[in-house]
């Protein structure tokens, strides 16, 4: 798969721009704000249909501006697609619409259509973030792969929210309606097991990739979700005013040999800093890995600034991991291009405000 063109509108920073990317290598350079990581952002959009930056979804839309829209051209064995995000917040409708050659489709249709590998500063901290963090990883890596995880996520989400809203008006009037609550845990159960299950298997596939740069083992937490655990969760959930388990508790744990103990331990704890970017590293080529086993193509292989937080020896490392693969590039420093890349890229130079 090849990122062949991406036009913006009203897309944050940017009113009206094209750019057009190499096949192999494109650089893009400017200083701080100057739209690097927006454009970043619209490339992500294009892959699983939800910004990686934020989940109100109108703070993409230019200030003053009623509508954004992605466009791009991807090639696929010499044949086009041409894939859409259109996110609008008219007065009293907000929604977020999806194209492919011009027919609207379901968010969870975008799956594998742009498989994209992204890797931000933020991915730095997968090993010693929260819970979250790990949990959108698990559900980047799914959401390009697996139609029926992407549109059972939606599901569980909207079912999540039904519910808590169910939950906060019992703990304000004491009132259940019990009808309601059994459609909503219905189905937040259906839905809550597939995504288990499939994340299960990911972690699972995970742990079976050979890791050259530093050991570790994933242990999945998943907080599982039943008519049993919702009956044992009942008067908690009231207090609480939220659904207590089910994915959005799962958590993940990233374990290493203790240097001393020579027992798995959280790599949260006594890992080095250096140590913890390298289990970064191996996740991302794990992704890599399972993209294309999944998808049968080459992801997009996409680094947002992240070169100013590693030293020179995991920019090797990182480097290594764009010869295979089309890749795009975001820096503020230009004479990093010079002295660690060679010549055979295109380069795209924003300014500030642009």
């Amino acid at each position: 798969m090849i990122l062949s063109s991406l036009s913006l509108q009203n897309f944050r920073s940017y009113s009206k721009a094209k750019f057009s990317f190499d096949p192999h290598l494109t650089i893009i350079v400017g200083p701080n704000a100057s739209g690097k990581t927006n454009l970043v952002e619209a490339v992500s959009l294009l892959s699983t249909g939800k910004s990686f930056r934020t989940s109100k979804e109108k703070q993409v839309i230019s200030f003053g501006e009623t509508m954004a829209r992605i466009s791009s051209e991807v090639l696929e064995l010499s044949e086009a697609t041409k894939v859409e995000v259109v996110v609008s917040d008219m007065p009293g409708q907000m929604f977020k619409k999806y194209f492919i050659n011009g027919v609207s489709k379901r968010r969870a249709s975008l799956a594998g259509l742009v498989p994209v590998v992204l890797f931000t500063p933020l991915d730095l901290d997968l090993v010693s973030g929260q819970p979250g963090s790990k949990r959108r990883f698990l559900d980047e890596v799914l959401e390009q792969t697996d139609q029926e995880y992407a549109a059972a996520l939606l599901l569980y989400s909207k079912a999540l929210r039904q519910r808590n809203a169910l939950l906060e008006f019992v703990q304000k009037t004491g009132r259940r309606d019990a009808e309601r609550f059994s459609y909503w845990d219905n189905l937040l159960i259906s839905n809550g097991q597939r995504v288990t299950e499939k994340r299960e298997a990911l972690i699972a596939y995970i742990n079976t990739q050979e890791k050259q740069l530093f050991p570790f083992m994933l242990t999945y937490d998943k907080s599982v979700i039943s008519h049993e655990r919702l009956l044992q969760y009942k008067d908690a959930e009231i207090g609480a005013g939220v659904t207590l388990v089910g994915p959005q508790r799962d958590d993940v744990m990233i374990q290493s040999k203790h240097p001393i103990s020579k027992e798995l331990e959280d790599a949260k704890y006594f890992c080095s800093r250096g140590q913890q970017r390298l289990v970064a590293l191996e996740l991302k080529k794990s992704q890599i890995s399972y993209l294309q086993k999944q998808l049968q193509t080459q992801p997009l292989l996409v680094l947002d600034d992240i070169f100013s937080e590693l030293d020179g020896e995991h920019i090797k490392q990182v480097l290594h991991l764009t010869h295979d693969f089309q890749t795009i590039i975001t820096t503020t420093h230009k004479e990093f291009i010079d002295a660690d890349i060679g010549k055979d890229k295109a380069v795209i130079e924003l300014e500030e405000n642009s």
